[in-house]
């Protein structure tokens, strides 16, 4: 075994909902794994019973059907594109791609645990700095930066905070940090920020040629299980990855799927909407019963249970509810809890109320 991967703990993804249901015996409205509740656009079911004629042929190693429709939404060449399996892979190929044993990599935490997997498995150092005000403050984060720091990782919003920074505070942290140090910001819940000073990472990564965005279509896009993210940059860095990337990442009926839900705005456009309005709602709500939410710029809010939030989870479970404790993230004493359509907005109020009395 490498020594390296000695002390990393095989990701735990739980107990499918279909086991929990016949545990309980009864439906369960998954509230925890920040998937887009509202389901994919109604043109990605068509797309894909027509992709199945296509299930016997290798998928588009380059996905360029993809790529030129993400090089148009950015103004930029295909080249600048790279698919990966996911976010997840893409992670995981930046840390191979760019680092050798002995590279620090500067994380702010809490956040989502694949960055510091990704680096220890490269042989590399995270260097994890703890946020005690559950938003990433990026002036303090610069000061951290070294001759040995290769790369940052910055989740804007923030899983599991759902908190963010805005173009200025990022602007003025890429202006400060030298060029040879690739950032690499994780984007996949940016279509729900309604903040107006969130960044504009179409402009800024045209600006900082060490910037790398990541975006999933595993959240506003409604496809977790398809398994479809990419990366976007500098020619010269996307080039690098390239050389890690295995051949036929990402399957045919994600590439498809993928192509027609960018496509649909229209629909897009609505499920963001609707995210939002119900994200106030509920933080509202729960704010009414005297629980305090963090404010959110996600698909998803942050909870603070300062009693048995472990005992909460499964109080809740036995009410048909399913959210997510974030013990693992070192914050025992929250609930992470996700944004969906109002019904199931309403239920989870009633639940929690039936849990505090």
């Amino acid at each position: 075994m490498r020594k390296s991967i000695t002390h990393l703990t095989p990701y735990n993804p739980g107990k499918s909902l279909e086991q929990l249901e016949q545990e309980i015996g009864k439906k369960i409205i998954k509230l925890s794994a920040n998937e887009s509740l509202w389901g994919p656009s109604p043109r990605v079911q068509k797309v894909l019973q027509d992709a199945l004629n296509l299930l016997h042929l290798y998928p588009d190693g380059m996905a360029f059907q993809l790529k030129e429709a993400l090089a148009a939404l950015w103004d930029l060449k295909i080249s600048n594109f790279i698919l990966g399996n996911g976010a997840d892979e893409l992670i995981l190929m930046t840390a191979l791609a760019f680092l050798n044993p002995g590279d620090e990599v500067i994380i702010p935490t809490p956040t989502f645990s694949e960055y510091e997997t990704a680096v220890t498995i490269a042989g590399a150092k995270p260097l994890l700095i703890n946020q005690p005000a559950l938003r990433f403050d990026l002036t303090e984060l610069a000061n951290f930066v070294s001759e040995k720091t290769k790369l940052v990782f910055l989740c804007n919003p923030n899983n599991p905070t759902g908190t963010s920074f805005t173009h200025e505070e990022l602007k003025t942290f890429l202006e400060s940090i030298p060029k040879d140090i690739l950032i690499i910001l994780d984007e996949a819940y940016c279509h729900y920020a309604a903040d107006p000073h969130f960044p504009s990472s179409r402009d800024l990564i045209k600006a900082f040629p060490n910037l790398m965005v990541l975006r999933t279509f595993s959240k506003v896009f409604a496809l977790a299980s398809l398994r479809v993210g990419y990366a976007v940059g500098r020619e010269e860095n996307i080039k690098i990855m390239e050389k890690v990337r295995q051949p036929f990442n990402v399957n045919t009926l994600g590439q498809c799927a993928a192509l027609a839900a960018l496509q649909d705005e229209t629909y897009t456009a609505q499920v963001i909407t609707e995210t939002i309005k119900e994200r106030t709602w509920l933080t509202g709500e729960l704010t009414t019963l005297g629980l305090n939410v963090l404010p959110s710029q996600a698909n998803f809010i942050l909870v603070e249970w300062k009693k048995d939030a472990s005992l909460a989870v499964q109080k809740l479970l036995h009410e048909g509810i399913l959210v997510r404790n974030t013990a693992s993230f070192g914050l025992p004493d929250w609930l992470r809890i996700t944004i969906g359509p109002h019904p199931q907005m309403e239920a989870l109020v009633l639940a929690l109320s039936r849990v505090l009395s």
